[in-house]
């Protein structure tokens, strides 16, 4: 390398630490080459002697390529191959400086042979990634993962034909990126419905911990904890009620974490859990607790769960914690994704304790014990699918409303089926070595089970033969699987120790502190609330087409009240998607949701303030 282009490389590998990686002796560098053609400036790529571009003009088949793609600002650009350099330059050209564009090719030997001539311009520019060959995918995708996706609008996959008929590299490449952006977009989408609801829970939540019982805790305080133990995961699918006998039989051999789904399952057979986990933060979990005794059992609740539910005086003790993501970016750095109120936790709590989820309530369970240090797990009623094409156990809130319904003309199983065939269904393979039916959503849960089982080293038992087999669980007969069990001693029940077990059986845990604490917390809510309104005061005195309002010190401000901001995320994402709207009509559309949000939330707390009249 030149002087200026070592100049030029140490400030990129200072920003993107991992490029230097690549310039290590690959066993396929002799491979490769990177040739001039005629016409000044251009190059192309062979591989073991084969063009992967126009020898002649690989610059002008670059343009023709690009010609059918209609890359927007708020794209984020995949190329798949790197076979023509023009592509990279071209691309590069058409992109503003800090619009994603990620590179991916199937050998990093190549990476160094174009560092020099192309490369070093092209990833002096923010938001420019390459991940070649099988060592850095792993990172790309994480990447990926961790991509905000707030200003992102679509995704744009670039492929040279050359590499792509080449090698089968990139045959599964282009779906997983596609799968990953799905579930992104899908997640914002239903960030954009949820979030106001999740702070507001989040809020009256964390201010309920002034009325007691049930009492509060905090699941850090087991972390852990329970090391040495075995426990079993109970769900709600088809297979539960059949496994109610094998339960009974190591009931004192594990602990048992039921779903809210199957906990009426387990209560009518007598079986009752040490905790049950909820997630919803709608009222609808309420189903699934009316009408039963639940003061000897603990409530593993996420922050957000619905407030209707807690603050009833069914549950003695209540154990949160708060969903949050933890994924890797290119640079290495570890990116925390708390969901939105999540943030407001440490205002009442001591840490109190990041769990995370698939998305259902029993991938949230499974995180919980883990969190909790068991040495293994056993599953139960984890079909992620429609065993016996039904969708959840006879026993549960479900089924109960179905039965409802029946009449000679309309039968459970009518009820089942067409609850199915609205789905987008597919056979996967069943504990039995059968098939089994399941669909998209469940999919995406065994999924999550099959990429978590990677990264624990404690064991997992699915006691399952009717629903879908999990890769990197041991998916075996109920019978088979209990054997070890039966031989182990009794627990005696060890977690009763800890003070949300205590507090059932009547033990009143010292929590002036968090009161205090909640106290405080909503005289700054009001504070906040009050500090906003004021300064949409002010808003109304300026002429909105002088000024933009997200600089404003207001907005300025509002940016660091993370669960304040979440409200407005959908309108702040609208105005990025849509640039050319006049300022004037921008500051009209946030100014007015901004307004309607905080509306929303003094309205959804108002109750509260009677709680704290009395203290001022």
């Amino acid at each position: 390398m030149s002087q200026n282009n070592d100049t030029i490389s140490s400030k990129i590998f200072e920003h993107k630490p991992y490029l230097r990686n690549y310039f290590k002796d690959w066993d396929t560098t002799h491979l490769w080459d990177i040739i001039p053609t005629k016409a000044n400036g251009e190059y192309y790529v062979s591989y073991n002697g084969e063009a992967l571009a126009s020898k002649v003009a690989p610059d002008k088949q670059a343009e023709r390529l690009l010609e059918s793609h209609n890359i927007k600002e708020t794209d984020v650009v995949i190329l798949l191959g790197m076979g023509n350099p023009q592509l990279l330059t071209r691309i590069n050209a058409l992109l503003s400086p800090g619009q994603i564009f990620v590179m991916l090719g199937d050998d990093p030997a190549l990476i160094p042979l174009l560092w020099e001539k192309i490369l070093a311009r092209v990833m002096s520019v923010p938001g420019r990634h390459i991940f070649a060959g099988d060592a850095f995918l792993g990172m790309g995708l994480n990447y990926l993962e961790a991509l905000p996706i707030d200003r992102v609008s679509g995704l744009k996959v670039i492929k040279n034909t050359s590499d792509l008929s080449r090698t089968t590299f990139f045959s599964e490449i282009e779906s997983r990126i596609q799968s990953v952006f799905s579930a992104k977009m899908s997640d914002l989408l239903t960030k954009f419905e949820f979030e106001r609801l999740w702070v507001k829970n989040s809020i009256w939540n964390l201010l309920q911990v002034s009325k007691t019982p049930p009492y509060r805790f905090q699941i850090s305080d087991l972390k852990d904890k329970l090391s040495g133990v075995s426990a079993l995961l109970v769900s709600a699918g088809p297979s539960l009620r059949k496994s109610l006998p094998i339960i009974e039989r190591i009931r004192d051999k594990v602990f048992v974490l039921s779903c809210d789904t199957s906990l009426k399952v387990l209560l009518k057979a007598g079986i009752i859990p040490d905790g049950v986990v909820t997630l919803d933060a709608q009222t609808n979990s309420f189903f699934h607790f009316m009408g039963e005794d639940l003061k000897q059992i603990p409530l593993f609740a996420d922050l957000v769960s619905s407030p209707t539910l807690l603050r009833e005086s069914m549950f003695q003790s209540v154990i949160h914690s708060v969903t949050a993501k933890f994924q890797v970016d290119a640079e290495g750095s570890l990116v925390r994704e708390v969901t939105a109120g999540g943030e407001l936790a440490d205002s009442v709590f001591d840490q109190v304790g990041d769990i995370q989820s698939g998305g259902s309530v029993a991938t949230t369970a499974f995180d919980m014990l883990r969190f909790m240090g068991f040495e293994e797990i056993y599953f139960v009623g984890q079909d992620l699918a429609y065993s016996g094409r039904e969708i959840h156990s006879t026993g549960t809130h479900h089924n109960e409303k179905w039965l409802t319904l029946v009449n000679r003309k309309q039968s459970l199983e009518r009820i089942n089926e067409v609850i199915i065939r609205k789905r987008e269904t597919k056979e996967v393979p069943s504990c039995n070595g059968k098939t089994v039916l399941t669909d998209y959503v469940l999919e995406l849960y065994r999924h999550w089970f099959e990429e978590s089982a990677k990264t624990v080293s404690m064991k997992l038992i699915n006691l399952n033969e009717d629903g879908a087999k999990i890769e990197g669980f041991q998916n075996l007969l109920p019978e088979n699987g209990i054997a070890p069990l039966l031989s182990k001693p009794n627990h005696n029940y060890p977690w009763h120790q800890f003070e949300a077990w205590k507090t059932i059986k009547g033990e009143k845990p010292r929590q002036k502190d968090r009161i205090k604490r909640a106290s405080a917390l909503h005289r700054e809510i009001q504070n906040d609330l009050k500090f906003v309104e004021d300064g949409m005061k002010e808003w109304e005195m300026i002429d909105l087409d002088s000024v933009y309002l997200q600089e404003t010190p207001l907005w300025i401000w509002l940016r660091n009240q993370t669960y304040l901001r979440r409200m407005v995320r959908k309108t702040e994402i609208y105005l990025l998607r849509h640039k050319d709207l006049n300022t004037n009509r921008k500051n009209t559309i946030l100014i007015q949701s901004l307004k309607k949000e905080i509306h929303y939330l003094k309205r959804s707390i108002y109750p509260i303030n009677d709680w704290f009249s009395t203290n001022g």
